[in-house]
């Protein structure tokens, strides 16, 4: 491998620890939820709910900000996007397409014993030798995760709206 191979394999490996690091670290601090020493605190479902949400828009952010920080820096005139539509390994899970739609499922659907779920199969991808190969699978990983993040995330509003607010938000 040249120089520039080896230049760009490390770039890839600085790149994934950053993108952990923000995950881990990125002006968030760990609080408590109860106050220091209390014993048998409760916290309300209001607040457990309000930090959940917080919380998940959080991540959606940085998910969002990574994916386009790497389309902008590694992405662009590649063809990527096409190929990343809908090729999620979480795309085969049944969830509602819209706002209307998820408002339509009951708040306790059921457990569904003996499901299925696929299983993410992008590694061997990220250690290619090639690449691009390389580059679509930091991108279709990134892709998913913004795309799985946003759902979380509207999908914890909608949760918190229906068992707050009784659906009156």
């Amino acid at each position: 491998m040249d120089n520039r191979g080896s230049s760009q394999k490390g770039s890839l490996l600085l790149l994934l620890l950053l993108v952990s690091n923000l995950f881990l670290c990125k002006s968030v601090a760990s609080l408590p939820i109860c106050p220091s020493g209390a014993v048998n605190c409760q916290v309300s479902l209001r607040d457990l709910f309000d930090r959940a949400v917080i919380l998940s828009h959080y991540i959606h952010n940085l998910s969002s900000e990574m994916f386009n920080e790497f389309d902008k820096r590694y992405a662009q005139g590649r063809g990527f996007i096409t190929k990343a539509i809908n090729s999620c390994h979480t795309s085969s899970l049944s969830t509602p397409e819209d706002k209307e739609q998820a408002q339509q499922i009951h708040v306790h659907p059921g457990i569904k014993e003996n499901e299925v779920y696929s299983v993410w199969s992008g590694l061997p991808s990220l250690q290619m030798a090639d690449e691009d190969t390389r580059l679509f699978a930091f991108y279709n990983l990134l892709h998913c995760l913004r795309r799985d993040s946003h759902k979380i995330d509207n999908y914890l509003k909608l949760l918190k709206c229906r068992i707050i607010y009784d659906s009156n938000c």
